[in-house]
């Protein structure tokens, strides 16, 4: 008996069933940037204004929001990307400061006593994405990581790429209190809700 022409046949099949092709984002929501690195920060349209939350948040016209979302009008220096001239290795000219290490240590100090001071849990991400109403969805798959607070407070220290410029900081209580979160800075040492 010979199976290659029922194996090319279901093969054949199985491909035609996927699909294929298509833009692969067509029923993505529309409408938002991603902040992650110095491409899309530099063109969003919030780095202009000086914050991204110069709508008013959904706390602001209905008291069940289901995340509060505060507002960080701090805007970081993004360097210019550099361009040499040089064809070989040995006409480079690198900086006497220059680092070649592309990873930093970073320090947040969290305070949220004024907010609530139950349990918590923060979480901080490296990719996000600015929704319509001011508020921001993480990719849960790129937290950078996570600590609990006590009574309102924690550090958070974590290793961070020299690349990363926001991130998104988010707070959940485990007593059902409303979340919040906050876009913050690779310069920010410190968060007070």
């Amino acid at each position: 008996m010979n199976i290659y022409p029922i194996a090319i046949a279901s093969l054949a099949i199985l491909l035609t069933a996927c699909g294929g092709g298509g833009d692969g984002g067509s029923s993505s929501t529309s409408g938002t940037t991603v902040n992650t690195d110095s491409a899309s920060v530099g063109s969003s349209s919030d780095s202009s204004s000086g914050g991204s939350s110069s709508t008013p948040s959904a706390s602001d016209s209905a008291p069940s929001a289901s995340i509060l979302t505060g507002a960080n009008p701090q805007v970081v220096d993004i360097p210019p990307t550099v361009s040499s001239d040089a064809t070989q290795m040995s006409e480079m000219v690198v900086e006497d400061n220059f680092s070649y290490d592309p990873v930093i240590a970073q320090s947040l100090e969290v305070d949220i006593t004024a907010y609530s001071t139950s349990q918590a849990y923060v979480s901080i991400y490296g990719g996000f994405v600015e929704n319509p109403d001011g508020s921001y969805s993480p990719d849960y798959n790129s937290r950078i990581t996570a600590k609990t607070l006590e009574g309102g407070f924690g550090d958070v220290d974590y290793l961070l790429a020299d690349s990363q410029y926001y991130m998104l900081a988010e707070v959940f209580f485990y007593d059902g209190t409303t979340p919040i979160q906050m876009r913050i800075t690779n310069e920010q040492t410190d968060w007070v809700w």
